[in-house]
């Protein structure tokens, strides 16, 4: 008889790749990084997003770019803006709206907005509805 304690079910030597994989999926289909520069690429089917939508991708962009190449991850408006995939007013004020929804997070000491890792499977979940 075996006194296996059933939460050892819980226990993951890898718990990050999880995420990673869930990212992965979540990304795929719109974006894909750059190997050298580490600049995006959107492919067609992120066009067809609202901007929210849009505006949350991009951030889960980020955060592969940061997991995979050790970059800071997030990004200012700026940086966004820069992107030129939707209107410099629908950034900040859909910035604005995520942040105070806390669906999305600012990191104080350098501006960038970033998609939380919990968010993760909703944010796919939302784009697949």
């Amino acid at each position: 008889m075996t006194n296996e304690d059933p939460l050892r079910a819980l226990v993951s030597s890898d718990a990050a790749a999880t995420n990673r994989k869930q990212l992965a999926e979540l990304v795929a289909p719109y974006a894909v990084i750059d190997d050298k520069s580490k600049e995006f690429s959107f492919l067609p089917p992120f066009t067809a997003l609202n901007n929210r939508s849009k505006i949350e991708l991009v951030l889960a962009v980020a955060k592969a770019r940061h997991l995979l190449f050790d970059v800071e991850d997030g990004l200012t408006p700026n940086d966004i803006i820069a992107l030129s995939v939707m209107p410099e007013g629908s950034v900040k004020s859909g910035l604005r709206n995520l942040l105070s929804e806390h669906k999305i997070k600012k990191d104080k000491g350098t501006g960038h907005y970033y998609i939380p890792s919990y968010r993760i499977a909703e944010i796919k979940t939302n784009l697949q509805e």
